[in-house]
């Protein structure tokens, strides 16, 4: 299929997910890794124009270090060198979309050249890259939007029953990985199993408990903005814990989720949610028809907690601190790339009932891991998972050239739940409260890359 071939039938959408099955000598890692670029004296968003803007920085790092700009109108958006890219979302969060690789050794390594690139280009009095979910203090209406037109249009969008669509654009920062997957039921088992897992790991990453210059009564107002977000293309896809479900059962949803925009000719047309996938697949948009294209851009506005683009992406935890970024993808991985883990995973959490499932979503921006299950708080779960995760990478045996597997990069999140540790916000509310005295620069420099 080609990018600007049309879609004959419904049934060609398969098709498309099926074609990105791998052997899993071939199963890679990949990582999408936001972060805020903040005044490090006020701790306000850093503008995306002006001279200690993030264009610039984008600039300097195409000027130095061999990135190539890509933009719009002039304007540099982003940067691409191989298979790596640096991107920006809405409210100029600069994101590293780093090449997939079969070695967390390897992808830790690119993530620490990645930083050091950063550093030498970003003057440290103007601009600090931090590790939290939201803005500690700047508010949307005050976050230059870029010159995107994907965001532009984004940003005149109103979902039904979502009050925080701009917040999310423009205030949020996240981390997600992809991962690969053999055929359709492996897929399924990993999709199942990550949606079950979503809600833990959201509360176990918990980092944004600041905004607007104070606590927000949050461990993560991401969550809570997500929450409040455009439903219906956010959040869970029920249909899909059921036994049996597929590939199917995705594209039956994805289908019913409301277009946002088509692209012709590098021209953007609006279209502002006014039909579904479904419809526009029947009867066109005007003079438009529905081709790949429109499809793969249509998967990349579906953001649930776990989705196909076609491999599959995790969402749903915020910006980590320094020293936890490749912890995220070590216990992601743990977990589903060995089948073992991942089945022990799935018995653990898999019986939980949908309104349960629902439950502690809807409570772990406040609680976090202390949020009961069968009363039983989700922290007990999580040092199970963690432990199964460990096994799972043992069983892997990925060693770099010292001989170590990759338990490394999960043992620095490991050792701090032994240490009775919960979350990032809970250690950023003690301190907060009580030897910072409430001064943000104390928060800027101990999230600071």
């Amino acid at each position: 299929m080609t990018e600007s071939q049309p879609i004959d039938s419904r049934k060609d959408l398969l098709r498309f997910f099926r074609s990105a099955c791998k052997p899993p000598e071939e199963w890679r890692t990949g990582i999408e890794f936001e972060k805020l670029g903040v005044n490090p004296r006020t701790a306000t968003a850093v503008p995306y124009s002006g001279p200690h803007g993030v264009e610039a920085v984008l600039c300097r790092l195409a000027e130095r270090f061999g990135w190539s700009p890509f933009g719009e109108e002039r304007r540099v958006l982003g940067l691409e060198r191989g298979q790596s890219r640096i991107t920006l979302e809405p409210g100029a969060q600069l994101e590293l979309s780093e090449e997939p690789h079969r070695s967390l050794h390897d992808l830790a390594e690119r993530v620490r050249g990645h930083f050091e690139e950063l550093r030498e280009v970003t003057d440290p009095e103007w601009i600090a890259w931090v590790g939290l979910g939201c803005h500690p203090v700047s508010e949307w209406p005050d976050i230059e939007l870029i010159p995107k037109a994907r965001y532009a249009l984004m940003d005149r969008y109103q979902p039904q029953g979502g009050t925080l669509w701009r917040t999310m654009m423009r205030e949020t920062a996240a981390i997600q990985i992809n991962l690969d997957y053999q055929d359709e039921q492996d897929a399924m088992d990993k999709y199942r199993t990550a949606m079950a897992l979503s809600p833990l790991i959201t509360a176990l990453f918990a980092n944004s408990c600041i905004s607007g210059g104070r606590l927000n009564g949050y461990l993560t107002r991401r969550a809570v903005i997500w929450q409040k977000t455009a439903p219906g293309r956010c959040g869970f896809i029920d249909r899909l814990y059921q036994e049996g479900a597929g590939f199917d059962d995705y594209t039956e949803y994805a289908l019913d989720v409301p277009v946002l925009f088509l692209v012709r000719e590098e021209r953007w047309i609006e279209v502002g949610g006014r039909l579904t996938f479904r419809r526009y697949l029947e009867d066109g948009y005007g003079p438009h028809r529905a081709n790949w294209d429109d499809w793969v851009l249509h998967l990349s506005t579906i953001f649930t907690e776990a989705r196909f683009k076609p491999y599959l992406e995790i969402r749903g935890a915020d910006c980590p601190l320094p020293g936890l970024v490749m912890s995220f993808p070590a216990l992601l991985k743990g977990v589903l790339y060995d089948r073992e883990a991942r089945q022990a995973v799935w018995q653990l959490l898999g019986p939980w009932s949908s309104f349960e499932r629902m439950t502690l979503y809807l409570k772990i921006a406040r609680e976090g891991t202390a949020t009961r299950v069968h009363g039983v708080p989700i922290r007990e779960h999580l040092l199970e998972v963690v432990r199964l995760s460990r096994e799972g990478l043992e069983r892997q045996a990925c060693r770099n050239a010292r001989g170590e597997d990759e338990t490394v990069f999960l043992e620095p999140l490991a050792s701090r739940l032994e240490r009775g540790w919960e979350c990032p916000a809970r250690e950023v509310r003690s301190l907060w409260q009580g030897p910072w005295g409430q001064d943000l620069r104390q928060l800027i420099e101990f999230s600071r890359f």
